[in-house]
């Protein structure tokens, strides 16, 4: 889809909607809650409002591509679009709609984006790009975590309710695609939702025994839960590709990758898989709700005592 080749005349262009997995720093700049150390520890050295210990799969992208780092579409302080934007925010959601930052309204950000791009482009700004840009642009979507997982907590973690709400879940990602293609998108990269039940916080939050868990111990449940959305969202991702034929739509099996992590673990340099990068508490899940609570208290008595 993209080469970083020095034959290709096609400069790389990244364009990317999501939650936590790939902000780079929109939480921080649309709500201002500080995302100190540990985050950010092993790479950057600071917060940058990842929310993780080094970088995302999205950093990865763009060091591979020759990229700068995307920058937030929110952040208001020299931010560099020469080689995208992100719309990505922490906690964002699918539904409902109108709620920042739901996928819809990132995806109405980037229509704002696009057409005030090219306004200041005709008055010779030179901070983004231009409608061949647009055109030629890789547009990412990874956004469907966040409300799967609210849905579980909603049914006390059963499994039949959450299916029921996955189609309405679904035809969000169908209809952000569509806009997209309306406004020049043509070339697609969806990811699916990983193994939730392998995360550190939900093995915390939940009391279970072994009957709760698959056979490398992740909560059976959640990942059930997933995997039934990702056989629909490959079907969505097989529905478009018939509509809009001359476009290119990747989707992309991130439940595999990432629980093949989990089960391989020493494989790839991992002492232990379930305990969080940072955390508080130690073993088993290096995960405290109590601490966790605590800080984001304390983070909001900071910004009210620095007014």
């Amino acid at each position: 889809m993209f080469t970083s080749s020095k034959c290709s005349h096609i400069r790389p262009i990244l364009i990317n909607f999501g939650d936590s997995n790939s902000d780079t720093g929109g939480v921080l700049a649309g709500t201002g809650l500080p995302i100190g150390l540990p985050h950010g520890i092993t790479f950057f050295h600071r917060g940058t409002g990842r929310l993780g210990d080094g970088r995302l799969v999205i950093d990865f992208f763009c060091e591979h591509l020759k990229l700068s780092y995307l920058s937030p579409y929110l952040d208001s302080l020299a931010p560099n679009f020469t080689s995208g934007v992100n719309f990505a925010v922490s906690g964002a959601t699918l539904l409902p709609q109108f709620v920042p930052f739901a996928l819809d309204v990132q995806v109405r950000q980037f229509i704002r984006f696009k057409n005030r791009s090219l306004e200041l482009l005709s008055m010779g700004s030179r901070n983004s790009f231009g409608e061949d840009g647009f055109r030629s642009a890789l547009y990412m979507i990874d956004l469907e975590q966040n409300d799967l997982l609210l849905a579980l907590y909603a049914s006390n973690l059963s499994y039949a309710p959450v299916i029921e709400k996955i189609p309405s879940f679904l035809a969000e990602i169908k209809l952000a695609v569509q806009n997209i293609y309306l406004y020049g998108g043509r070339k697609f990269w969806i990811h699916n939702t990983g193994p939730m039940g392998c995360a550190p916080k939900e093995l915390a939050l939940h009391p279970h025994n072994n009957t709760d868990l698959d056979r490398i111990g992740c909560l059976r449940v959640h990942n059930d839960v997933a995997k039934a959305f990702n056989e629909g969202l490959q079907k969505v991702c097989k529905e478009t590709r018939s509509e809009f034929k001359d476009a290119t739509i990747v989707y992309v099996d991130i439940y595999k990758i990432k629980y093949n992590l989990f089960a391989k673990y020493k494989k790839y340099g991992f002492e232990d898989p379930f305990m969080a990068c940072c955390g508080y508490g130690g073993p088993p899940n290096n995960y405290n709700v109590k601490q966790h609570v605590a800080s984001l208290v304390t983070a909001s008595a900071e910004i009210y005592h620095s007014r």
